[in-house]
């Protein structure tokens, strides 16, 4: 197929834009060879020329050399007919092609020595700086191993002034900061590395590349916040760029040095295969090194047998060595690969490097790596020995019911462990049986609970104590509604209210009401059972009447939080709210810290779903101060939790984010489910407070737990969150692929609606990086999807953006046919009738944006009448600005067509309502001066 110019300078402009690697690489190639089969000379060269940065840029380096050489060779040989940036690239890819040099042991020194030389010669006679000469013979000479001599070019780098030929003000630095920590002055290194982080690094080697150099340096001046903060930001870049291998390999030494072996195996078993595609053999060589210490410190951590993922490259099997072999296997080839430069050098100095690496010691014990990490819960002070006086076994099973009553479970049994022996007597074997099984429950252990319930039933049965026994039996049946057979659960229980319903003793009746109660909807909330809510009305009634004859107010709350539970159930927030309060005033009353806990916490939980904040904060607040030893450590989580996710709603983030941690640690130390929920919350917090990086390494934790969970819709919401934390960080184009994720799942769903959504967002971005044909196709994309949806505002929008964008891109012509759609779009939106306010918007900006469209395809006669419209339009709304800018379009387009008192007038009016302070006040003055006025 051939190409014309036109065609090709498209594509080679859509391959530079592409990031570096194979697929970029591979595009240039393809453009080149359309190039020279059409003789198109001047493209071909420019062609080239992108080809030698790409080449340096990615994979292969080692490509560089031909269309450089080539590159050189027809410039000199004709310097005119060629474009006047040509002379100031080449002497840049100079540097491309030393540094290549140095990267592969097959390239003779000599070679190097005499580009370098050549580099010298061109830069002085075309009058530039030596500066970034000087420069890259420093390198060599460092790479050569020769310190007098990069001492003495260091030097002249330093006192040389920059010119244009430099590296960037992010890459010139760094590059003398890894010498500064080579010869061991950390401390200079940092400082020189200051003002370089605080300012703006735009270079595509930046600020991942100086935040890695400074790794060590920070780990070693005891500057630990910055050293864990630059390992997290600078990773986060590199993870997807293999041609930044070597600047992997630091990561791995700071991971080994820092007491983070996990975290640096968890590196080595994503980004070992780089090893096998490393651009160069020196980059190779340090990723071996760095992963060979890392080995080195798992191994002397006790874990030689650590097993460490190798995948297939090649000939060679996927394979899972010990971390001892891969060790010896990684030293050795680092150890070759040094041997190879250093027979080429002369000097012994590659390997002396890398056996210096392998063998470094660590810096630090432990570097937490995150708030999470860092925190450490408080350990628990173990409970004072219980002295007890002289008691019968009446008595301590007697105190050991109370304090289960009041779920003080360590003080039921510590009383039950003072008993001499187990009881001989039946009816008190019973009693201790019950409190711990009781206990039981509380540890979610219902085996050992029903166990234990079994054995009391058969020991009240034994005695013939038949309300004990069924009261036991009323338990084992709420146990197995909890967690086993609930139809055989609610028959145990029938038939233990039964029974009880008729005893003498108020307590046992209004304990049977609520067990009965309780097992209905537990094995309603299971699905093994349909709750009547009749009849839970009618348990709790009887409930309430045995209560107010015992006068307890702990079975006034009792019953209170199971009618919050039955309300709740059946979606009645207000009475469940409230029935909660009533619980939680009856436990106050009773003085029971652990059920005031409880209460508050489930009372919060219901307000918070009631959208009462504030009352919601003031509920889980009571938990606090009623917790005790025996409180559950779900209850802690929940309760954490919960006040964070109240805080952050509150936008009190920092505040939340101490809550949260908590929460998250007491969390996973319980190996609790929910892991992922407080981590979203936690990220939640995280963004707010500017802490981007802890939010966006919780938020991809949450997406991958939450795709293993198979919770794909929870998945996509928290991606949202994650591109949002992303371009807070200016990582677009990582940004651009989870916006990728969510359209592909909201496509599979057949959401037209939210893959609209999405496919609008990333045009968005896209617009925003001027990637404008890729913004143009998205637009397109999510105004078909709008339609299909129906959202006609969303359609409107994207289709006069895509015809912006092609007009950016420079497809005229395609710009005007994508109008004709935008038209159409408006005509629907306003056949939808809405407000009539956002119709003179979206149809303002279609205009603003035809006239810009139509003017580049020399037709000012119809963008005339556009821009009119639009001004006008804008105008009408209040929005200065814009009309201003319409304004200026609309004058600029009446002087090409000679119209000048018209231009005037439409000058004159977008200038009146203008500020004086105004930045367009000085350009619309510019263009009333060329109007005449």
């Amino acid at each position: 197929m051939s190409h014309n110019a036109e065609d090709l300078r498209r594509l080679l402009n859509e391959a530079a834009r592409l990031p570096f690697g194979d697929a970029r690489d591979t595009a240039l190639e393809g453009v080149l060879r359309h190039a020279e089969a059409g003789a198109h000379t001047e493209l071909a060269f420019e062609t080239r020329m992108d080809l030698v940065s790409s080449y340096s840029g990615g994979m292969q380096p080692a490509k560089l050399f031909v269309p450089f050489a080539r590159c050189l060779a027809d410039y000199d040989r004709e310097p005119g007919a060629h474009p006047h940036w040509a002379a100031r690239m080449l002497r840049w890819y100079f540097k491309h092609a030393v540094n290549a040099m140095t990267s592969f042991p097959e390239v003779p020194k000599d070679r190097a020595l005499a580009a370098l030389d050549q580099m010298e010669r061109r830069y002085r006679t075309e009058g530039q700086s030596l500066h970034a000469v000087y420069a890259y013979r420093h390198r060599l000479a460092r790479h050569l191993g020769d310190a007098a001599a990069a001492e003495e070019w260091y030097e002249r780098w330093c006192t040389t002034p920059r010119d244009e030929n430099s590296d960037c003000a992010g890459c010139d630095p760094s590059d003398k900061v890894s010498y500064l920590i080579e010869r061991g002055r950390d401390h200079e290194a940092v400082e020189l590395a200051g003002p370089v982080l605080l300012g703006e690094l735009t270079c595509r080697e930046q600020p991942q590349h100086i935040l890695t150099m400074l790794l060590l340096p920070y780990l070693r001046t005891g500057q630990l916040d910055q050293a864990r903060d630059a390992h997290r930001r600078a990773y986060r870049i590199l993870r997807g760029k293999p041609q930044d291998v070597a600047d992997m390999s630091v990561h791995l030494q700071f991971c080994a040095l820092s007491g983070n072996q996990a975290r640096g195996l968890e590196l080595l078993d994503r980004h070992l295969a780089w090893l096998d595609r490393a651009p160069n053999p020196l980059a190779a060589m340090k990723f071996a090194a760095s992963a060979a210490l890392l080995l080195r410190t798992v191994s002397e951590a006790g874990h030689d047998n650590a097993v460490v993922r190798r995948p297939a490259f090649g000939d060679r099997p996927a394979a899972e060595p010990t971390a001892a072999a891969l060790r010896a296997e990684l030293t050795d080839l680092a150890l070759s690969i040094a041997a190879r430069f250093d027979e080429r050098n002369g000097t012994d100095h590659q390997t002396a490097t890398v056996r210096a690496l392998v063998e470094r010691k660590p810096i630090v014990d432990r570097l937490p790596l995150s708030a999470v990490a860092e925190h450490r819960l408080d350990t628990p002070v173990p409970p004072v020995p219980l002295e007890f006086p002289e008691l019968t076994t009446d008595e301590i099973l007697e105190r050991a019911e109370q304090a289960q009553v009041r779920r003080e479970y360590s003080t039921a049994a510590a009383l039950l462990r003072h008993l001499d022996d187990e009881p001989a007597d039946p009816v008190q074997a019973g009693r201790a049986a019950t409190v711990r099984a009781h206990a039981a429950m509380q540890d979610e252990d219902p085996e050992r609970a029903e166990a234990l319930l079994r054995a009391a039933i058969e020991f009240f049965g034994a005695a013939g104590d038949q309300d004990r026994q069924q009261a036991s039996s009323g338990l084992l049946g709420g146990v197995r509604c909890r967690d086993g057979d609930a139809v055989a659960g609610v028959t145990l229980l029938r038939e233990s209210h039964a029974r009880l319903s008729r005893a003498a003793d108020a307590e046992s009746r209004v304990r049977a009401a609520l067990r009965l109660t309780s097992g209905l909807l537990a094995a309603d909330h299971r699905g093994q059972l349909t709750a009547d809510p009749d009849e839970i009305s009618r348990l709790l009634d009887e409930a309430a009447a045995g209560a107010a004859e015992a006068g307890d107010p702990r079975l006034h709350g009792d019953i209170a939080i199971q009618r919050s539970h039955a309300h709740d159930e059946r979606g009645q927030h207000a009475e469940a709210i409230q029935a909660a309060q009533d619980a939680l005033a009856a436990y106050r009353a009773a003085d029971i810290p652990a059920l005031i806990a409880a209460s508050a916490c489930r009372l919060a939980a219901l307000q918070y779903d009631a959208h009462q904040i504030e009352d919601a904060l003031s509920a889980v607040t009571e938990v606090f101060p009623a917790l005790t030893a025996d409180s559950s450590v779900d209850l802690r989580i929940r309760a954490h939790g919960l006040r964070g996710d109240l805080l952050n709603h509150l936008d009190r983030a920092p505040e939340a984010v101490n809550d949260l941690v908590i929460a998250l640690a007491l969390a996973k130390t319980a190996n609790q489910p929910d892991v992922a929920g407080l981590q979203w919350s936690l990220a939640i917090s995280y963004r707010k407070t500017g802490q981007l990086l802890d939010a966006a390494d919780l938020a991809e934790e949450v997406i991958a737990s939450l795709e293993q969970q198979d919770r794909g819709a929870s998945a996509r919401r928290c991606r949202y969150l994650l591109a949002d934390v992303l371009r807070g960080l200016h990582e677009d184009d990582q940004a651009l692929s989870v916006y990728d994720a969510i359209i592909e799942f909201d496509r599979a769903a057949g959401d037209h609606a939210e893959e609209g959504y999405a496919l609008a967002l990333t045009a968005d971005l896209l617009d925003l990086l001027d990637r404008d044909g890729l913004a143009a196709e998205r637009y397109r994309l999510a105004a078909d999807a709008a339609t299909l949806a129906e959202d006609y505002l969303r359609a409107a929008y994207c289709r006069y953006s895509a015809a912006l964008s092609l007009h950016w891109s420079g497809a005229t012509a395609a710009a005007v046919v994508a109008l004709d759609a935008a038209d159409q779009a408006i005509e629907a939106l306003t056949a939808a009738d809405p407000d009539p306010e956002l119709l003179t918007w979206h149809s303002a900006r279609r205009d603003f944006n035809a006239a810009r469209v139509l003017r580049a395809a020399h037709r000012p006669a119809d963008a005339v009448t556009r821009a009119g419209k639009a001004a006008a339009d804008f105008r009408s709304l209040g929005e200065i600005d814009q009309a201003a800018r319409a304004g200026l379009e609309h004058g600029q387009l009446l002087i090409e067509l000679d119209r000048r008192p018209e231009a005037v007038t439409a000058l004159t009016a977008a200038l009146a309502e203008l500020p004086d302070d105004h930045r367009a006040r000085e350009v619309l003055t510019a263009a009333l001066a060329e109007a005449g006025a």
